[in-house]
């Protein structure tokens, strides 16, 4: 279709059209697709093969998020999980998805990540999350494409409060409304989630703090049929609104550095890595005169003890001596060997990690070249 048919020997700059001629459903949400961004959701190709949680890891803390989940009457709409960087936050975002997606509660997704034009930002926040929606149900995808053909100009030029408001929050209502019976699963007990990880990993700080009022006000509704668990760091902006009443009344807080038992799932995740590496064939003949048992656990207990309580340390160590280019024990003697840290920082070691890790680099040209293009980001 032309929007300026015969038109000649003219220039137009910097304009956005919208095309107003979207005839059915299927064309609305198709236009809506257009503005997703796909990899933000958990089960997207960039969080392919992402960490989750060890299955024998967080046991208590994801029974207790998964009870909260299945709650028909809850007292609080947001469940919010704050914790340092490197705590696992998101490894625990993507098990509460997965946990959540076969008995049928999660109704959407998404993951910000600071490092991506298409999620570092709220612009397709709510596009996304309706597009889920929409794709669950084909009643509920009736009405958001209602809203649509009605107001192209809210997939691609709406403000976010404007977005969730149409895209989100009125179709969810009206689908309850007029379908008191429904017995799909995203209404499993009345009751659906969204995830939404690493809210601070939006660039833009007084965004933040937008979706957070705008999903508070939302839980308020009368029969609002959705909940949502949100990660982030406890960034000073965010802990300061968390103590407005508007946020703390319909909001529950879970500290992880307070959840009990981090030591021990810590200890239980390298104790199996190292299993794996012993077991991987690949290492069979590098390892067959290293004494057993491998490593000794009073090794464990210090990477353990220089963890602080970071799952990240512990992921690192275990890609470092899992390097297929190296022995495993010698990579693990040079872990060892690192000088404790004296600063009281919880990251301290795995700064320290990170500088072993870099000096042993062997093509150094092309490590600072990525490393500069991951500080240019």
């Amino acid at each position: 279709m032309s929007y300026f048919p015969n038109a000649s020997n003219f220039v137009i700059n910097r304009a956005t059209f919208v095309d107003n001629h979207i005839n059915n459903g299927r064309d609305a949400i198709q236009y809506l697709s257009e503005y997703v961004a796909l990899g933000a959701t958990h089960n997207s190709g960039e969080q392919y093969d992402a960490p989750k949680c060890h299955p024998e890891t967080r046991k208590q803390l994801l029974s207790d998020i998964n009870q909260w989940i299945k709650e028909p009457d809850k007292e609080t709409g947001i469940m919010y999980l704050h914790g340092p960087a490197g705590a696992g936050k998101s490894c625990i975002a993507r098990s509460v998805c997965e946990e959540a997606t076969y008995p049928g509660f999660l109704g959407a997704s998404f993951f910000f990540w600071r490092g991506s034009q298409n999620r570092n930002n709220a612009k397709k926040l709510f596009t996304t999350i309706a597009y889920q929606l929409a794709t669950l149900n084909d009643v509920l995808a009736g009405y958001i494409s209602a809203e649509i053909q009605l107001n192209p100009q809210l997939v691609c030029d709406a403000s976010i409060r404007t977005q969730f408001q149409k895209l989100v929050v009125e179709p969810c209502l009206k689908f309850i409304r007029d379908s008191q019976e429904s017995q799909h699963p995203l209404y499993h007990v009345g009751r659906g989630i969204i995830v939404i990880d690493g809210l601070d990993e939006c660039l833009d700080e007084t965004m933040q703090l937008v979706i957070l009022k705008e999903l508070a006000k939302a839980t308020q509704y009368d029969g609002f049929p959705l909940d949502f668990f949100i990660t982030s760091r406890p960034e000073l902006h965010l802990q300061e609104f968390w103590n407005t009443k508007e946020i703390s009344s319909v909001t529950q807080f879970i500290l992880l550095s307070n959840v009990q038992g981090t030591s021990q799932d810590i200890q239980t995740v390298l104790e199996s890595g190292f299993s794996c590496i012993l077991n991987d064939r690949r290492f069979k003949a590098a390892l067959r005169s290293v004494p057993r048992p491998w490593p000794p656990l009073s090794s464990i207990w210090k990477l353990v003890e220089r963890s602080s309580g970071q799952f990240i340390y512990v992921a690192t160590v275990m890609k470092f001596i899992s390097s297929l280019h190296h022995n495993p024990n010698a990579q693990l003697e040079i872990v060892l060997g690192i000088r404790d840290s004296k600063n009281s920082y919880p990251l301290a070691d795995l700064d320290l990690l990170y500088h072993e890790i870099l000096t042993r680099v062997e093509e150094t040209e092309r490590t600072i070249k990525v490393l500069g293009y991951i500080l240019a980001i």
